[in-house]
């Protein structure tokens, strides 16, 4: 990671980590539950801290504006740069897919500004959400965690687009490889924003935010539901690939699969497999089961997981990563937070594992 790109990131995480703060701090004024120094705010400094929160919140809306822009700008340009030296030409985009993703990022702005500003708006969000989940459309921490799932969303669908898609992804990293510390520091930084959106040490201690995540010391039953549920998913995995294959051209399949392999691949050894498994298994857990699905329940957060790692499984067969998703939450649900862990650990690991000796088996 190059000094610019790890200024960028801090700077990013800086104004996340400022706007979920904020929004602890309104919804700790809003609910009155703990004594805290924001309770005692004048109204006036209540409305200014409010009105912040707001603009940072209108101001995230913006940036997903403008990179989706970005890349439809670089898909009409990037042929256009021939005669410009090689380390500046910008990266060949496909335009319809450009297309695409500026829709996308304008309907999520579009959307994340309704929401913002529009107490009404988030009443028919309530009230399609349902009793499925606990969101409430006067909380500013579930408002900031629409907007931010949102952008996030459109985000990765962007980098996805602007890398060149699903073969563009597999060249990226075939060149460039996957970092182990990249893929840790990914992790603890899904983890910090899951704790800090759920108000540690702001609107609750440690002991509540971990109740509130659902995590808790592995028990019997968190090890042998996870196990057990982690091999179910493996085999729904095999059947699934299976039909899938028996439908679908060899040359699709493998295309739809590069990337995947090239990730694969760049984990070739059982300690790198067993670090991307139990990296991505509690990160992901923590954040999406944890903190996102008791708030927008379990269908809707299953589908943002699907979606969100589309840069991962790369192929139609989404609908093999929401089963799982759905697999993991019901899980999360029946029993904890930790024993969804323990199964998206293991279903991983199965997997990466399986594929490294098979490869060294055949040289």
């Amino acid at each position: 990671m190059d000094f610019s790109l790890l200024l960028l990131t801090i700077l990013a995480l800086s104004y996340i980590g400022v706007v979920l703060y904020l929004a602890n701090l309104r919804e700790l004024r809003r609910v009155t539950v703990v004594t805290h120094p924001a309770v005692s705010l004048p109204d006036f400094e209540a409305q200014r801290s409010d009105a912040r929160l707001r603009w940072l919140l209108y101001g995230i809306a913006a940036v997903n504006f403008v990179l989706s822009l970005f890349i439809l700008q670089t898909a009409l340009f990037s042929g256009m740069t021939t005669t410009l030296p090689d380390d500046m030409q910008l990266p060949p985009v496909d335009l319809p897919a450009a297309l695409a993703n500026f829709a996308l990022g304008g309907a999520v702005t579009w959307l994340s500004v309704r929401l913002i500003a529009s107490p009404a708006a988030r009443e028919r969000l309530r009230r399609w959400i349902g009793e499925r989940g606990t969101y409430d459309p006067d909380s500013s921490v579930h408002t900031a965690g629409v907007v931010l799932s949102l952008t996030l969303l459109s985000i990765t669908i962007g980098q996805l687009v602007l890398s060149g898609g699903l073969s563009g992804l597999a060249q990226n990293v075939e060149l460039e490889g996957v970092s182990p510390g990249a893929l840790v520091l990914q992790g603890v930084l899904m983890v910090a924003a899951a704790f800090l959106g759920v108000g540690l040490a702001i609107r609750r201690t440690l002991a509540q935010s971990l109740e509130r995540l659902g995590l808790r010391l592995p028990t019997v039953a968190d090890v042998t539901w996870g196990i057990g549920m982690g091999v179910l998913l493996y085999m729904a995995l095999l059947v699934m690939a299976t039909l899938w294959a028996l439908v679908v051209p060899a040359e699709q399949i493998q295309q739809q699969n590069a990337a995947a392999e090239q990730i694969a691949q760049a984990f070739d050894t059982l300690p790198l497999a067993l670090l991307l498994s139990a990296t991505a298994a509690v990160s992901e857990e923590i954040l999406f089961r944890g903190a996102l699905q008791p708030v927008f329940g379990l269908g809707l957060t299953s589908v943002f997981f699907a979606l969100v790692h589309m840069q991962y499984t790369l192929t139609p067969a989404t609908i093999i990563i929401f089963v799982v998703a759905l697999g993991l939450g019901w899980l999360r649900r029946r029993q904890s937070t930790t024993a969804a862990i323990i199964a998206h650990f293991v279903y991983n690991f199965i997997q990466l594992a399986t594929a490294i000796l098979l490869a060294g088996a055949a040289g």
